[in-house]
């Protein structure tokens, strides 16, 4: 593919504008949003390839006259969702996972968990604490175990501090020890 000189400085542009200043810290950031460690067998692949995304994103944002001011938050938001693509990607040519097609349903195919020993274990274990803890103690076991929130997340959800919300967490592993 041939491209025109005009395209050539476009791509110089984007380059230049990922290289200027810390702009290679959108990609780091996302990968670390993404929990992508250097460990990762994936990381330095993940790397070049967010490289590529931000100059493509760039691109897209000219092409789309987007403002300046906005570039950046575009080209994250570009950048996040072309690394988790990939990443899926991976996962499924490593893992060898089969897509379903439209016809089946993934569910049918799963095994029913609330006919599992384990699955009566935790419920029978989860009901007991809970009539252990205080309301406060609970919303933090549901957001952080069943939401999957962190610390930070749950202060903002709550309106509380993340101090407070360490204090609900220690009281809850206090009393998961002590009673259990």
């Amino acid at each position: 593919m041939k491209r025109n000189n005009k395209q050539i400085e476009l791509y110089q542009d984007a380059f230049d504008f990922l290289l200027d200043g810390d702009h290679e810290l959108v990609v780091y950031g996302v990968l670390k949003k993404l929990h992508i460690s250097k460990q990762n067998t994936y990381y330095d692949d993940m790397v070049q390839e967010g490289m590529l995304s931000f100059v493509e994103k760039y691109i897209r944002a000219i092409n789309l006259e987007k403002e300046p001011e906005s570039y950046l938050a575009y080209i994250y938001r570009g950048v996040y969702w072309d690394l988790i693509n990939y990443l899926h990607k991976q996962i499924t040519i490593t893992e060898h996972v089969e897509v379903p097609d439209d016809n089946v349903d993934p569910l049918a195919e799963l095994p029913d968990g609330k006919n599992s020993v384990s699955y009566y274990d935790t419920h029978i274990l989860s009901r007991q604490l809970m009539t252990e803890l205080n309301p406060k103690e609970i919303k933090y076991l549901v957001l952080a175990y069943d939401y999957g929130m962190n610390i930070s997340e749950i202060a903002k959800e709550c309106g509380v501090s993340r101090k407070c919300v360490h204090a609900w967490r220690k009281r809850v592993i206090n009393k998961l020890q002590k009673n259990f």
